[in-house]
């Protein structure tokens, strides 16, 4: 009889198991080994994964926490494309030089030229492949530098990945900056030639106190310097959020290419100028859309804001065009002219930059 009731009690436990889903093994047992020296490579794992999803363009972009000032909230890219999706309207010549300065500020890098040319300078160029360096930002906040190459001759490929940590300063001449992601710079020596290739994903802010407002930038820029002189730069696609201004590149390419002149010095240096094309889209919720830029005249001398002469060419709902020196047909230094015929002139090249903002 006791067999039997032994029988019958340990049958009532399995049914009750099967049913509540519930284990017989001890609390104090976990089937689970883990590895004390495995917790710190798992949470690591975990932070690179959300550095992966932060740099997503889609879903992943709304991801950062609250805005505090440990976690900055990450501006949307997805929903400031939507205000640029057809052609700008260019309803005055003004538009013209807005257009370019915007292009010119974009194809600069934007805020970020400064920043790069810091960290840059800020970091011993002596390192090698694995080493990392951790240096402050001149008003609080840190940057990392991460020597990702097999290693740091001078002579071979270098591959740096600057990582930034609530980064603050002013860089350069410009305002009061707040950043966090990353900037990774690629130089790689070829057959003649040297090409360097930057990204970014970037954001932060921008301005202090009424004037404080989110930034971020994000994109892909390749510059390459053939052996027989001047500069290539490619820029696939780069995209900035200021406040509520969408600023974006795609297609970008332009080059500068030196010329021999026609001076009589006995040193060619001094009879070469260099012309520059350009050509690629902008878009801009300033304007309204996107704009086709090109060069119908190659740019002589080009230096933001003027060149000594050349044509570009902007186009969209309608089309316009930005001529320099002689090219604007009087004396004037720069002209802003419609397909309509409507026209705004420069006597002064600084007039023209103090105008739009060029260089800001």
């Amino acid at each position: 009889m006791k067999a039997d009731g032994s029988r019958a009690l340990a049958l009532a436990a399995l049914v009750l198991v099967g049913l509540t889903g519930c284990s017989l093994r001890p609390p104090d047992v976990d089937p689970k080994v883990v590895r004390v020296g495995e917790v710190p490579q798992q949470s690591q794992q975990s932070h690179q994964s959300a550095d992966e999803a932060a740099s997503e363009p889609a879903s992943a972009e709304n991801s950062d926490g609250a805005d505090d000032s440990s976690r900055e909230t990450k501006p949307s890219f997805a929903e400031q494309r939507e205000q640029v999706s057809r052609p700008a309207q260019l309803d005055e010549p003004e538009a013209l030089g807005r257009a370019l300065a915007a292009f010119y500020r974009m194809r600069s890098r934007a805020f970020m030229a400064p920043v790069a040319s810091h960290v840059q300078g800020a970091v011993n160029l002596g390192g090698s492949g694995g080493d990392r360096e951790t240096r402050r930002c001149p008003d609080g906040g840190v940057f990392h530098l991460e020597w990702q190459g097999p290693d740091g001759e001078r002579s071979g490929s270098r591959e740096l990945l600057y990582q930034f940590d609530q980064c603050r300063g002013h860089f350069g001449d410009g305002p009061m900056l707040s950043l966090n992601g990353y900037y990774r710079r690629d130089f790689r020596p070829l057959v003649g030639r040297e090409q360097v290739i930057e990204s970014f994903d970037v954001h932060g802010y921008q301005g202090e106190g009424s004037q404080r407002q989110p930034i971020a930038l994000r994109g892909e820029q390749r510059v390459l310097r053939p052996a027989e002189g001047g500069v290539v730069r490619s820029t696939e696609r780069m995209e900035m959020v200021l406040g509520e201004t969408y600023t974006a590149l795609r297609g970008v390419r332009d080059e500068i290419t030196p010329e021999e002149g026609e001076g009589d010095s006995d040193f060619a240096s001094f009879n070469t100028r260099f012309v520059t094309t350009i050509e690629g889209r902008l878009f801009s919720s300033e304007l309204g859309g996107w704009v086709d830029i090109a060069t119908g005249t190659g740019l002589v001398e080009q230096q933001a804001p003027c060149s000594a002469s050349g044509v570009v060419a902007i186009s969209a709902e309608r089309n316009g065009e930005v001529r320099f020196g002689p090219h604007t047909g009087t004396h004037h230094r720069v002209a802003l002219e419609l397909e309509s015929g409507e026209v705004v002139r420069y006597e002064r090249c600084s007039s023209f930059g103090e105008a739009f903002g060029f260089g800001r």
